[in-house]
């Protein structure tokens, strides 16, 4: 017997589940994500609610399940379909910005982000890169080492100016000893003023990023 979801997600397998029923569950997820048939903020919701669950619950087994699952594919992203890579960084980003990656993965989550950002503009990946990056901005302020590496991409300063120019104004607010530390509790980023977060970039009709207008005629 299965365990019912919403009438838009995937069944849960039977409990205790298989390592491969979880499998099939997730696979039958994504391909509905893919489809079209899931939206992103409803498994983001979905998975708020699983992750509250204990370990060895159905839904948290099939939550985590879930994001390992998009660790495990992260290799293979350059061969995904441009439409499913973007729906692909929108769910990373949205699991970094409702804080449903563990600990122990931040740093895999961010360095996909990462190394997607510092492929050349206009490629697919990184146009995933900054599909992942606006879906988790609010949350920069609490992630200063995130910030440094973002402004050492030459490329996306031309491209994003104002995505750059709100991490480095978050270090600038940081003294010098917090500027590589990985995160900062919310009550301790409390004491310091942080600028505000910039208004996303509106993208062109084929997602390609926006480059800096060329400077007024004389």
């Amino acid at each position: 017997m299965t365990h019912p979801l919403p009438s838009w997600g995937p069944p849960l397998p039977p409990s205790p589940a298989s390592p491969e029923d979880l499998e099939e569950s997730t696979t039958v997820c994504f391909r509905k994500i893919y489809s079209g048939e899931l939206q992103i903020s409803d498994v983001i919701d979905m998975m708020k609610d699983f992750s509250t669950y204990e370990p060895g619950h159905i839904k948290h087994d099939f939550c985590q399940r879930m994001i390992q699952n998009l660790f495990d594919e992260c290799r293979y992203f350059p061969r995904y379909p441009p439409e499913e890579l973007a729906l692909t960084g929108e769910l990373l980003g949205s699991l970094i910005r409702h804080e449903l990656v563990s600990s122990s993965n931040q740093w895999l989550a961010w360095r996909c982000v990462l190394e997607a950002l510092k492929r050349p503009m206009r490629t697919k990946m990184f146009r995933f890169g900054i599909r992942a990056l606006e879906q988790f901005l609010t949350k920069l302020p609490s992630c200063p080492l995130l910030c440094h590496h973002l402004t050492t991409i030459e490329h996306l300063t031309i491209s994003f100016p104002t995505y750059v120019e709100y991490a480095s104004g978050i270090l600038r607010a940081l003294p010098e000893e917090l500027r590589h530390t990985m995160t900062i509790a919310s009550d301790m980023l409390a004491a310091y003023e942080m600028p505000p977060a910039p208004e996303l970039v509106e993208h062109s009709q084929d997602d390609s990023p926006p480059t800096q207008p060329p400077p007024p005629a004389e």
